[in-house]
């Protein structure tokens, strides 16, 4: 047993001084952060273009007959939730910020070197045998497990959420980031050609030769705004994947992994072992 234990700790000590798993941590979770915030610009993008077209009016008004329709009725209650998908994707990015904290701070010297240390000590009362059967030997390993928590708490969370993202939600994500992209240039062209609307109306009036032209074009535009509808329903399905995924990945995952910390650390500083205990263990075999 005591060698059994002298080898799980030697073992951990050489985990916790390995600079790659830093590394290959801080890696993933700069991928999981940049796509954080390539999904708060596309909600800001959409924002921005639809803040745009809002209240804009096309008025088609051929041979007196007069047609007004407002952009904006349309796009108002998507605007809604583009917004709330603002706030979800900065409260996603403040997350990751706080986990990359987490990151940083388990990474630094003085964790690694108290872990050594407290390994050391741990050796130290399993191999002497004065020391192995007092119950203050427990102490150290307390200690040493709160380090490891320390240690391995925030990386350990951010694995488990890679791993949900590649098996579960990738797919999910590359896809509804490419509808609602393809929602913002829609939106976008439907700006565009209202502008370009709106300069040549007043640049020409009923009775010049381009009129039907002019006409066919607002007529385009209607046609297109009224097939934008279903474009915005999909885009809108697709947002709320988004919102989904990001929600289970940088907010909840976290949350589930600290409240198994808290819980592991009350764990730690309640349990309690006597001395014939830990005789028994350490002198067994």
């Amino acid at each position: 047993m005591k060698i059994l234990l002298s080898v799980l700790l030697i073992s951990i000590l050489v985990i916790s001084l390995a600079f790659n798993i830093d590394e290959n941590a801080m890696k993933l979770q700069n991928e999981a952060f940049d796509r954080a915030m390539i999904a708060f610009g596309l909600a800001k993008g959409l924002n921005a273009i639809i803040s745009l077209i809002q209240g804009t009016e096309l008025s088609l008004t051929p041979v007196g007959i007069g047609l007004n329709f407002s952009i904006g009725e349309v796009l108002d209650p998507f605007n809604d939730m583009v917004e709330r998908f603002s706030w979800v994707m900065l409260a996603s990015t403040v997350s990751l910020g706080i986990q990359n904290i987490l990151l940083i701070l388990s990474s630094k010297l003085f964790l690694q070197i108290a872990i050594g240390i407290s390994v050391g000590v741990s050796l130290i009362f399993i191999w002497i045998k004065d020391l192995n059967n007092k119950s203050f030997f427990i102490i150290p390993f307390k200690i040493l497990l709160l380090l490891l928590i320390l240690r391995f708490g925030a990386i350990g969370s951010l694995y488990m959420s890679e791993a949900l993202y590649n098996s579960v939600l990738h797919v999910e994500y590359v896809k509804s980031s490419e509808i609602v992209v393809q929602t913002q240039d829609k939106l976008e062209d439907i700006h565009h050609k209202n502008t370009q609307l709106a300069k040549s109306k007043k640049d020409t009036s009923w009775y010049k030769p381009n009129m039907i032209e002019d006409i066919t074009s607002k007529l385009n535009i209607s046609k297109q705004l009224d097939n934008l509808q279903d474009s915005i329903a999909q885009a809108s399905k697709n947002i709320i994947t988004l919102i989904t995924i990001f929600i289970v990945q940088s907010i909840l995952m976290p949350l589930i992994f600290f409240w198994f910390m808290l819980i592991s650390v009350k764990w730690i500083f309640r349990v309690k072992v006597n001395s014939d205990m830990i005789a028994l263990i350490l002198n067994k075999g």
